[in-house]
């Protein structure tokens, strides 16, 4: 089965992007490739800043949700905040925190795609986002990722069923 995020993520982690070939490794430039490589586009040009990015993707192909309301895996992130903003995207949802998947966060060297400016996955409190981003190819591949890990729960809870029923027909001994 086809898992495009999970591939993804597992191929860039600690690693860096520079999709575009312009302005070094920016979040901007994951979130490209992320749209490149997981949606099946075309590639994505012309977007350089974070705060160019939900305006114009919104127009064409995503929607926005309510960022308090229901984040998803894989949703696209964004927070508004400082002159440029800070895109990343959803790699899971955990109480009042999102984990995102991001590159070049830290304000040192962070055109580097070094160390704290590498792929990474960071928690943070939800209210630090403002927009979020999806569209109907992130949904179905997140209903397919989620069909893929019930077949592997119940493919292991036969297997538990199987061992437990064997060990149940073992006779021990009496020593």
């Amino acid at each position: 089965m086809s898992r495009p995020y999970v591939f993804f993520k597992e191929k860039r982690l600690w690693k860096k992007v520079n999709y575009d070939g312009a302005f070094w490794f920016q979040c901007t430039d994951l979130v490209k490739q992320y749209i490149d490589e997981c949606l099946g586009w075309w590639k994505v040009s012309a977007l350089w800043n974070a705060n160019q990015i939900p305006n114009n993707l919104e127009k064409k192909w995503f929607g926005k949700v309510e960022p308090s309301k229901s984040i998803i895996q894989w949703d696209i992130i964004v927070r508004t905040k400082w002159k440029y903003w800070h895109i990343a995207i959803v790699d899971r949802v955990l109480g009042n925190k999102v984990h995102v998947l991001e590159q070049n966060w830290s304000w040192k060297d962070s055109w580097s795609g070094e160390w704290q400016n590498a792929i990474r996955i960071q928690p943070y409190d939800i209210s630090r986002f403002q927009i979020v981003l999806r569209n109907d190819d992130i949904v179905s591949n997140w209903n397919k990722e989620r069909k893929y890990i019930e077949e592997k729960i119940w493919e292991y809870v036969d297997k538990l069923n199987i061992t437990q029923d064997y060990l149940k027909s073992i006779k021990y001994p009496v020593l």
